[in-house]
């Protein structure tokens, strides 16, 4: 395990540094919501309707996010390595998910402050009781009512299930090897459908508009394959399901210095010059 660690650091030099960013924009995302108030939207008499809608309890509560976003695809992806072991996978996969949720953290709280849309419930927000009066309302609620562009659920959903779903899409190889594989192809669709259940909910709860859920859902779903395409081959590619880690020369050798195989996992590619395969390193150190 130290050996493979070690490996890793050796081949990564820049970990620190992806670390460090990741921090960074976790840190930014919080002074944000701490110290920044969303823009003050102008509401005319026309426009009041919209706002006026009942308050009600989020149908996915934040425990219910915690488990979608964070610890279902950390069981996925630590599955994966029970399964194959495979060190250097598993820290790429950890790093591009971690990368897409901070980036879409930051992302969809800036464009909260700056657009500062009221939610379908702002009226209520402001006048609990439905009666106008000058009563101080719960500022918090307030606040938080003028964050309704774009949907932070849907962009979290789309962004973790997104990735998720990326991942397997490639790990399974539903676009390169295995097209027209009902079983592969369903199983990466079922994190799709988990982040539409959550984003339609926010509809349905009076939390957000519909194209603050479009908006969202959109959001997070680009952030999450942008960031996969950083540290992975592209989904209908040979090398599908490969980080680019794996796939560097350092892990590539000619035919006749390996073993014949039949893994699975060996990806045969042409090259201009010979052919190659990829392996594993510890067989060659």
């Amino acid at each position: 395990m130290w050996i493979e660690l070690e490996r890793i650091r050796a081949r990564t030099p820049n970990l620190l540094t992806e670390i460090i960013l990741r921090v960074t924009l976790i840190f930014f995302v919080c002074v944000l919501q701490i110290k920044v108030k969303p823009h003050v939207h102008h509401i005319t008499e026309s426009e009041l309707t919209n706002y006026m809608r009942p308050r009600r309890d989020s149908y996915v509560p934040p425990w219910a996010m915690v488990i979608i976003i964070v610890l279902v695809p950390l069981m996925i992806l630590s599955l994966s390595y029970i399964l194959t072991g495979k060190y250097e996978d598993t820290v790429q996969s950890l790093l591009a998910w971690t990368l897409a949720l901070t980036i879409n953290a930051f992302i969809t709280e800036v464009t909260k402050l700056i657009v500062g849309r009221p939610r379908p419930d702002y009226f209520y927000r402001c006048f609990p009781t439905g009666i106008k009066s000058f009563r101080n309302p719960n500022i918090k609620d307030v606040m938080e009512g003028r964050k309704s562009f774009p949907s932070g659920h849907s962009s979290f959903a789309f962004c973790s299930m997104g990735y998720l779903s990326i991942w397997l899409c490639g790990r399974l190889r539903v676009l390169s090897w295995n097209r027209g594989d009902v079983i592969r192809i369903t199983a990466c669709l079922i994190p799709l459908v988990l982040a539409s259940l959550v984003a339609i909910s926010r509809i349905c709860d009076h939390h957000h508009h519909w194209e603050d859920i479009t908006v969202g859902s959109v959001l997070g779903f680009v952030s999450s394959y942008f960031c996969y395409r950083q540290y992975y081959h592209p989904l209908d590619s040979t090398l599908s399901g490969y980080p680019y880690l794996a796939t560097s020369r350092e892990s590539l050798v000619p035919l006749n210095l390996q073993e014949s195989s039949d893994d699975d996992d060996q990806y045969p590619f042409d090259s201009s010059f010979t052919k190659f395969h990829i392996i594993d390193d510890k067989k060659y150190t």
